[in-house]
């Protein structure tokens, strides 16, 4: 699956260099449910980004959002505030750049 030039700048900041690549990994193998298409780059990126803030940097959590976001990744969208209309302003709240 592809990681957008912005994700990637974000794992970067937001994850030890050592587990940034990991962390890259990661997102490009695991398949998202109806994600895939090029058409979908963006909510593809804000599911990514949910994954990230749930993250906050730590390995665990980032493991456990990523598998949640593969079942379901509406979930994850509700876990992580980003479910509604207003999720860019979530976003930009948390310190996040918005897609």
């Amino acid at each position: 699956m592809h990681v957008s030039d912005l994700l990637r700048r974000e794992i970067a900041a937001r994850f030890a260099a050592a587990d940034a690549p990991g962390v890259l990994v990661r997102l490009t193998e695991t398949p998202l449910p109806f994600l895939d298409a090029p058409d979908r780059a963006r909510d593809r990126d804000r599911v990514h980004l949910a994954i990230l803030k749930v993250a906050d940097g730590n390995l665990q959590r980032f493991e456990a959002a990523l598998a949640l976001a593969a079942r379901d990744w509406r979930d994850l969208l509700v876990g992580a505030g980003l479910a509604h209309g207003n999720w860019p302003d979530v976003l930009r709240a948390a310190g996040y750049p918005v897609p």
